[in-house]
């Protein structure tokens, strides 16, 4: 009876654990067929388990398991936000251009006597001149400029005195297209081209003029306002302004100037007298002006009144020379016994560039004349003849120059000088 149950149970057992086998093998294969059916997503990588310790031998001190690694996770990274400034471009506060800030000099010295201006028997400094240039954008459309000059020759003389140090220029610009601006305060006197270079950017060292010039003001500069524009990138450009020469009591002036380009483009407010082998230019200028009562004297009420003509020619040259060819024309509406007429002609070749190093530049030799022609003056017609040599380091930045000049003044009475000079622009 006991081995019957005990049979029984065992055979019970087996059964069992057959049943229980069969349905973990079916569970499994079920498993592995879904799993081949439709892939599951990827796990989390396990925790490591610090493994169970293999009991000590009999005898052996117990040991101490190492306490759990607990993998605190991280969290990742929250994104900052966009604001609404940064989602529209047109609320982003302006960023402008810097400052400019630069220093222009130039130093001379002339060979020639004073008490015999014929005579080259004397030598002196003529010019310690420097000019400060400070500008900028207060607003995208408007800039500022402040220029300083001064010529330290006339330190301590008794009509400088107080006055070393002037303000050549003091610019409030508004550039709405480059077809249309407006500046206004003491500035240049858009006129002729001469007076827009100056003398830092023309090759002859002393500024042309011999006998008359326009009426412009000190550097060239008067109280007033211009407009102006390029049109077509620069092939012409126009300037019209109008001046106080800061006396209400008199009529203002008016003075403009249209200059037209031939070959490349000569765009902007100020002008070159040479572009130093960067352009191959063919320029057409004229200008003008009109002052009521401006050419007014004790004896005669007269308006004022002048015309000019003027063209620039150069062309780049193989090896890195250039040609220039320059000529200009004024007349002046003035009273008996002026000036009524003036002109100059200007040829110049800069050589390709000679030297080593820091010191390579271009030779370029120069001859300019000039002549004037008096009101009613009865053939008393002077005139001026300039013979240079200019060593080009850095174009315009850097020259160093030397200029002989004759001028007859009448059959009886001859000047001459031999001119010493170096300039050099600091941006």
């Amino acid at each position: 009876m006991s081995e019957t149950r005990s049979s029984r149970a065992s055979t019970k057992s087996r059964l069992c654990g057959w049943a229980l086998g069969l349905t973990l093998s079916t569970g499994a294969v079920g498993a592995s067929i879904a799993q081949a059916q439709t892939p599951a997503p990827a796990a989390p990588a396990a925790v490591p388990m610090a493994a169970a310790p293999e009991a000590p031998p009999p005898g052996a001190p117990p040991v101490i398991a190492p306490p759990p690694v607990i993998v605190v996770p991280v969290a990742p990274p929250v994104e900052k936000p966009v604001t609404s400034a940064e989602a529209m471009p047109a609320a982003r506060p302006e960023v402008l251009p810097p400052i400019d800030v630069g220093a222009w000099t130039r130093v001379g010295g002339v060979f020639q006597k004073a008490s015999d201006p014929s005579s080259l028997g004397d030598f002196h400094m003529d010019s310690a001149y420097v000019e400060l240039h400070a500008g900028g954008k207060i607003h995208k459309n408007v800039g500022v400029t402040v220029n300083l000059n001064a010529n330290m020759v006339d330190f301590g003389s008794a009509t400088a005195v107080g006055s070393v140090v002037k303000v050549m220029d003091a610019i409030i610009s508004f550039d709405l297209v480059p077809e249309l601006h407006l500046w206004a305060g003491h500035l240049l006197v858009p006129v002729d081209r001469a007076n827009a270079s100056g003398p830092f950017f023309m090759i002859p060292w002393n500024y042309p003029g011999f006998g008359g010039s326009p009426k412009e003001g000190p550097s060239g500069r008067n109280n007033g306002a211009v407009v102006w524009g390029d049109i077509e990138g620069g092939k012409l450009t126009y300037l019209a302004g109008v001046f106080d020469d800061a006396d209400v009591t008199k009529s203002p002036l008016f003075s403009g100037r249209l200059r037209l380009a031939l070959l490349d483009a000569e765009p902007g407010f100020w002008g070159n007298g040479s572009y130093f082998g960067d352009k191959d230019l063919l320029s057409i200028g004229v200008g003008a002006q009109y002052q009521k009562h401006g050419s007014s004297s004790a004896l005669d009420d007269k308006d004022w009144g002048e015309f000019n003509a003027d063209v620039l020619f150069e062309k780049k040259m193989p090896g890195g020379g250039w040609a220039t060819v320059e000529g200009a024309y004024y007349h002046y509406n003035v009273l008996s016994g002026a000036v009524s007429d003036t002109f100059y002609a200007l040829g110049a070749f800069a050589l390709p560039p000679v030297g080593e190093g820091a010191f390579k530049g271009n030779i370029q030799p120069m001859v300019r004349f000039q002549g004037t022609n008096v009101k009613d003056g009865a053939g008393s017609n002077p005139w001026n003849l300039d013979g240079a040599v200019s060593y080009l380091i850095k174009g315009p930045a850097l020259r160093l120059n030397v200029t002989y000049s004759h001028t007859k003044i009448t059959d009886d009475i001859t000047t001459n000088s031999v001119q010493l000079g170096a300039q050099a622009i600091f941006f």
